[in-house]
């Protein structure tokens, strides 16, 4: 599987791995929203840094936004932080999904230490 899951006391830690595809990263989407634990959650973070490739055509980032626009108006408090080097995907992502949720929402960065800090995401919650 391209991406593993791990519920924290504060929200989410997804990261992918190898090459992930535009069906993966919906099915990953949809399982966090799904999860009566994101209700509650203070954030998500949606980590490609070890992912290899991704191939995301616009059908799937179009639904990834519909699905996420849903979770994010049920629990409007958590945030939403994406972490990768791809200059390419960081575009697509904000063009596609970021630009959709605010910006106190959702915010794209290239280490997990930023995004960690501005998710208020300790060491202590960290499983």
């Amino acid at each position: 599987m391209p991406y593993s899951l791990c519920w924290e006391p504060g929200g989410v830690y997804k990261q992918f791995t190898g090459a992930v595809s535009g069906a993966e990263l919906v099915r990953s989407v949809i399982e966090v929203a799904h999860d009566y634990r994101f209700d509650s959650a203070r954030y998500e973070v949606s980590d490609y840094l070890a992912a290899e490739s991704t191939s995301f055509d616009q059908e799937a980032l179009n639904e990834v936004r519909a699905v996420r626009m849903a979770a994010y108006s049920r629990n409007p408090h958590a945030r939403l932080a994406i972490v990768t080097l791809d200059p390419a995907m960081q575009q697509r992502i904000f063009s596609t999904l970021a630009a959709r949720l605010s910006m106190d929402q959702t915010r794209i960065f290239t280490n997990l230490a930023d995004a960690n800090q501005w998710l208020g995401r300790s060491l202590t919650e960290l499983a």
